[in-house]
């Protein structure tokens, strides 16, 4: 005699082979899905039109932010004060760093290798810089956040990175591309020096093509600039023996903080968790201020990413859910 087995039970013997026939009416047609792990999987928080949705209105809102807070800065604020991307336009190449004996910068505080990007923006009017580089800097923030941007620009450190001119987000960018271009390092390596520590992901990992294209791309970039801005050097030098000093809001020098970004990149390697190159980086700035935190933007494509996997679940990795 045949037993027939009720929907749901488990056949002996085929414990990883029952199925459960769960029959769910949607808009007058049945589903049935398969495998309880596959039904499982199937799960998320939002439906894919619901994250359509929200992922659309959070960037057109984002898209608005930028545009008008670049007008506010440029047009309503006449350019604000810009006060790291002055140092910028204003520095004499044949004289970098003028205090530098005394330990004093006058705000131009990267090797004379980045003279390579600051240069060539001397030949405009310093507000048409201004406004040029800030709008730079707000579609690096829209491409590193997406959706995430109008919330991200409403943190104090972000907007103040973006009023100040500062190259927190440049770093941000590089270090997000040299995921795929170590190349990128070279920017991070020859400006603020001290978060290259995040290099060390590469070589506790092995990767030695990735440490060797970024120990290629910065070498010819320094050759050069030793070539061309020779006489800068030595006061660039000077001025580095003096270390940064601990200022407001977190009064941590760099010596204090190295450990720990030591340890987060040493973690971050053996899981194999990228996004703690920007954590480190972070960690490891020549000095610690209120818009330091702006250079964390660097997590966000992980942070997206990560997301996603959340709401979407499996749904995440299909191109119908990208």
């Amino acid at each position: 005699m045949r037993r027939v087995v009720p929907p749901g039970c488990v056949v002996p013997g085929r414990k990883r082979e029952f199925v459960v026939q769960r029959t769910t009416a949607l808009g007058g047609r049945h589903r049935v899905a398969g495998t309880a792990n596959e039904a499982e999987g199937r799960h998320g928080i939002l439906s894919l039109r619901q994250y359509r949705l929200l992922k659309f209105v959070f960037t057109v809102l984002g898209i608005v932010a930028v545009v008008y807070y670049w007008y506010f800065l440029t047009i309503q604020e006449n350019g604000a004060q810009p006060v790291d991307a002055i140092f910028y336009w204003r520095a004499d190449p044949s004289n970098l760093y003028p205090h530098a004996a005394g330990g004093l910068s006058n705000g131009y505080v990267y090797t004379p290798a980045f003279e390579f990007l600051a240069a060539p923006w001397r030949v405009l009017p310093f507000l048409t810089f201004v406004a040029i580089y800030r709008a730079i800097l707000l579609g690096i923030l829209f491409w590193l956040a997406g959706p995430l941007t109008l919330p991200v620009l409403l943190a104090f450190p972000v907007a103040s990175e973006v009023a100040a001119g500062n190259i927190q987000l440049v770093l941000a960018l590089a270090l997000v591309l040299s995921r795929r271009w170590p190349a990128a390092w070279a920017v991070v390596l020859l400006t603020k020096v001290t978060p290259g520590v995040a290099l060390l992901y590469h070589i506790l990992r092995r990767e030695w093509r990735q440490v060797a294209i970024a120990a290629v791309a910065t070498g010819a970039v320094l050759v050069a600039a030793l070539i061309l801005y020779w006489g800068q050097w030595p006061a660039y030098i000077r001025l580095m023996s003096n270390p940064a000093p601990a200022v407001a809001p977190f009064y941590l020098p760099f010596w204090e903080r190295l450990p720990f970004a030591v340890a987060i990149v040493a973690v971050g390697a053996w899981r194999g968790w990228w996004w703690t190159t920007v954590v480190a980086a972070f960690v490891a700035l020549p000095a610690w201020y209120y818009i330091s935190p702006a250079l964390l933007v660097g997590v966000l494509p992980s942070l997206r990413e990560g997301a996603g996997r959340v709401l979407l679940g499996d749904r995440a990795a299909s191109p119908a859910g990208a």
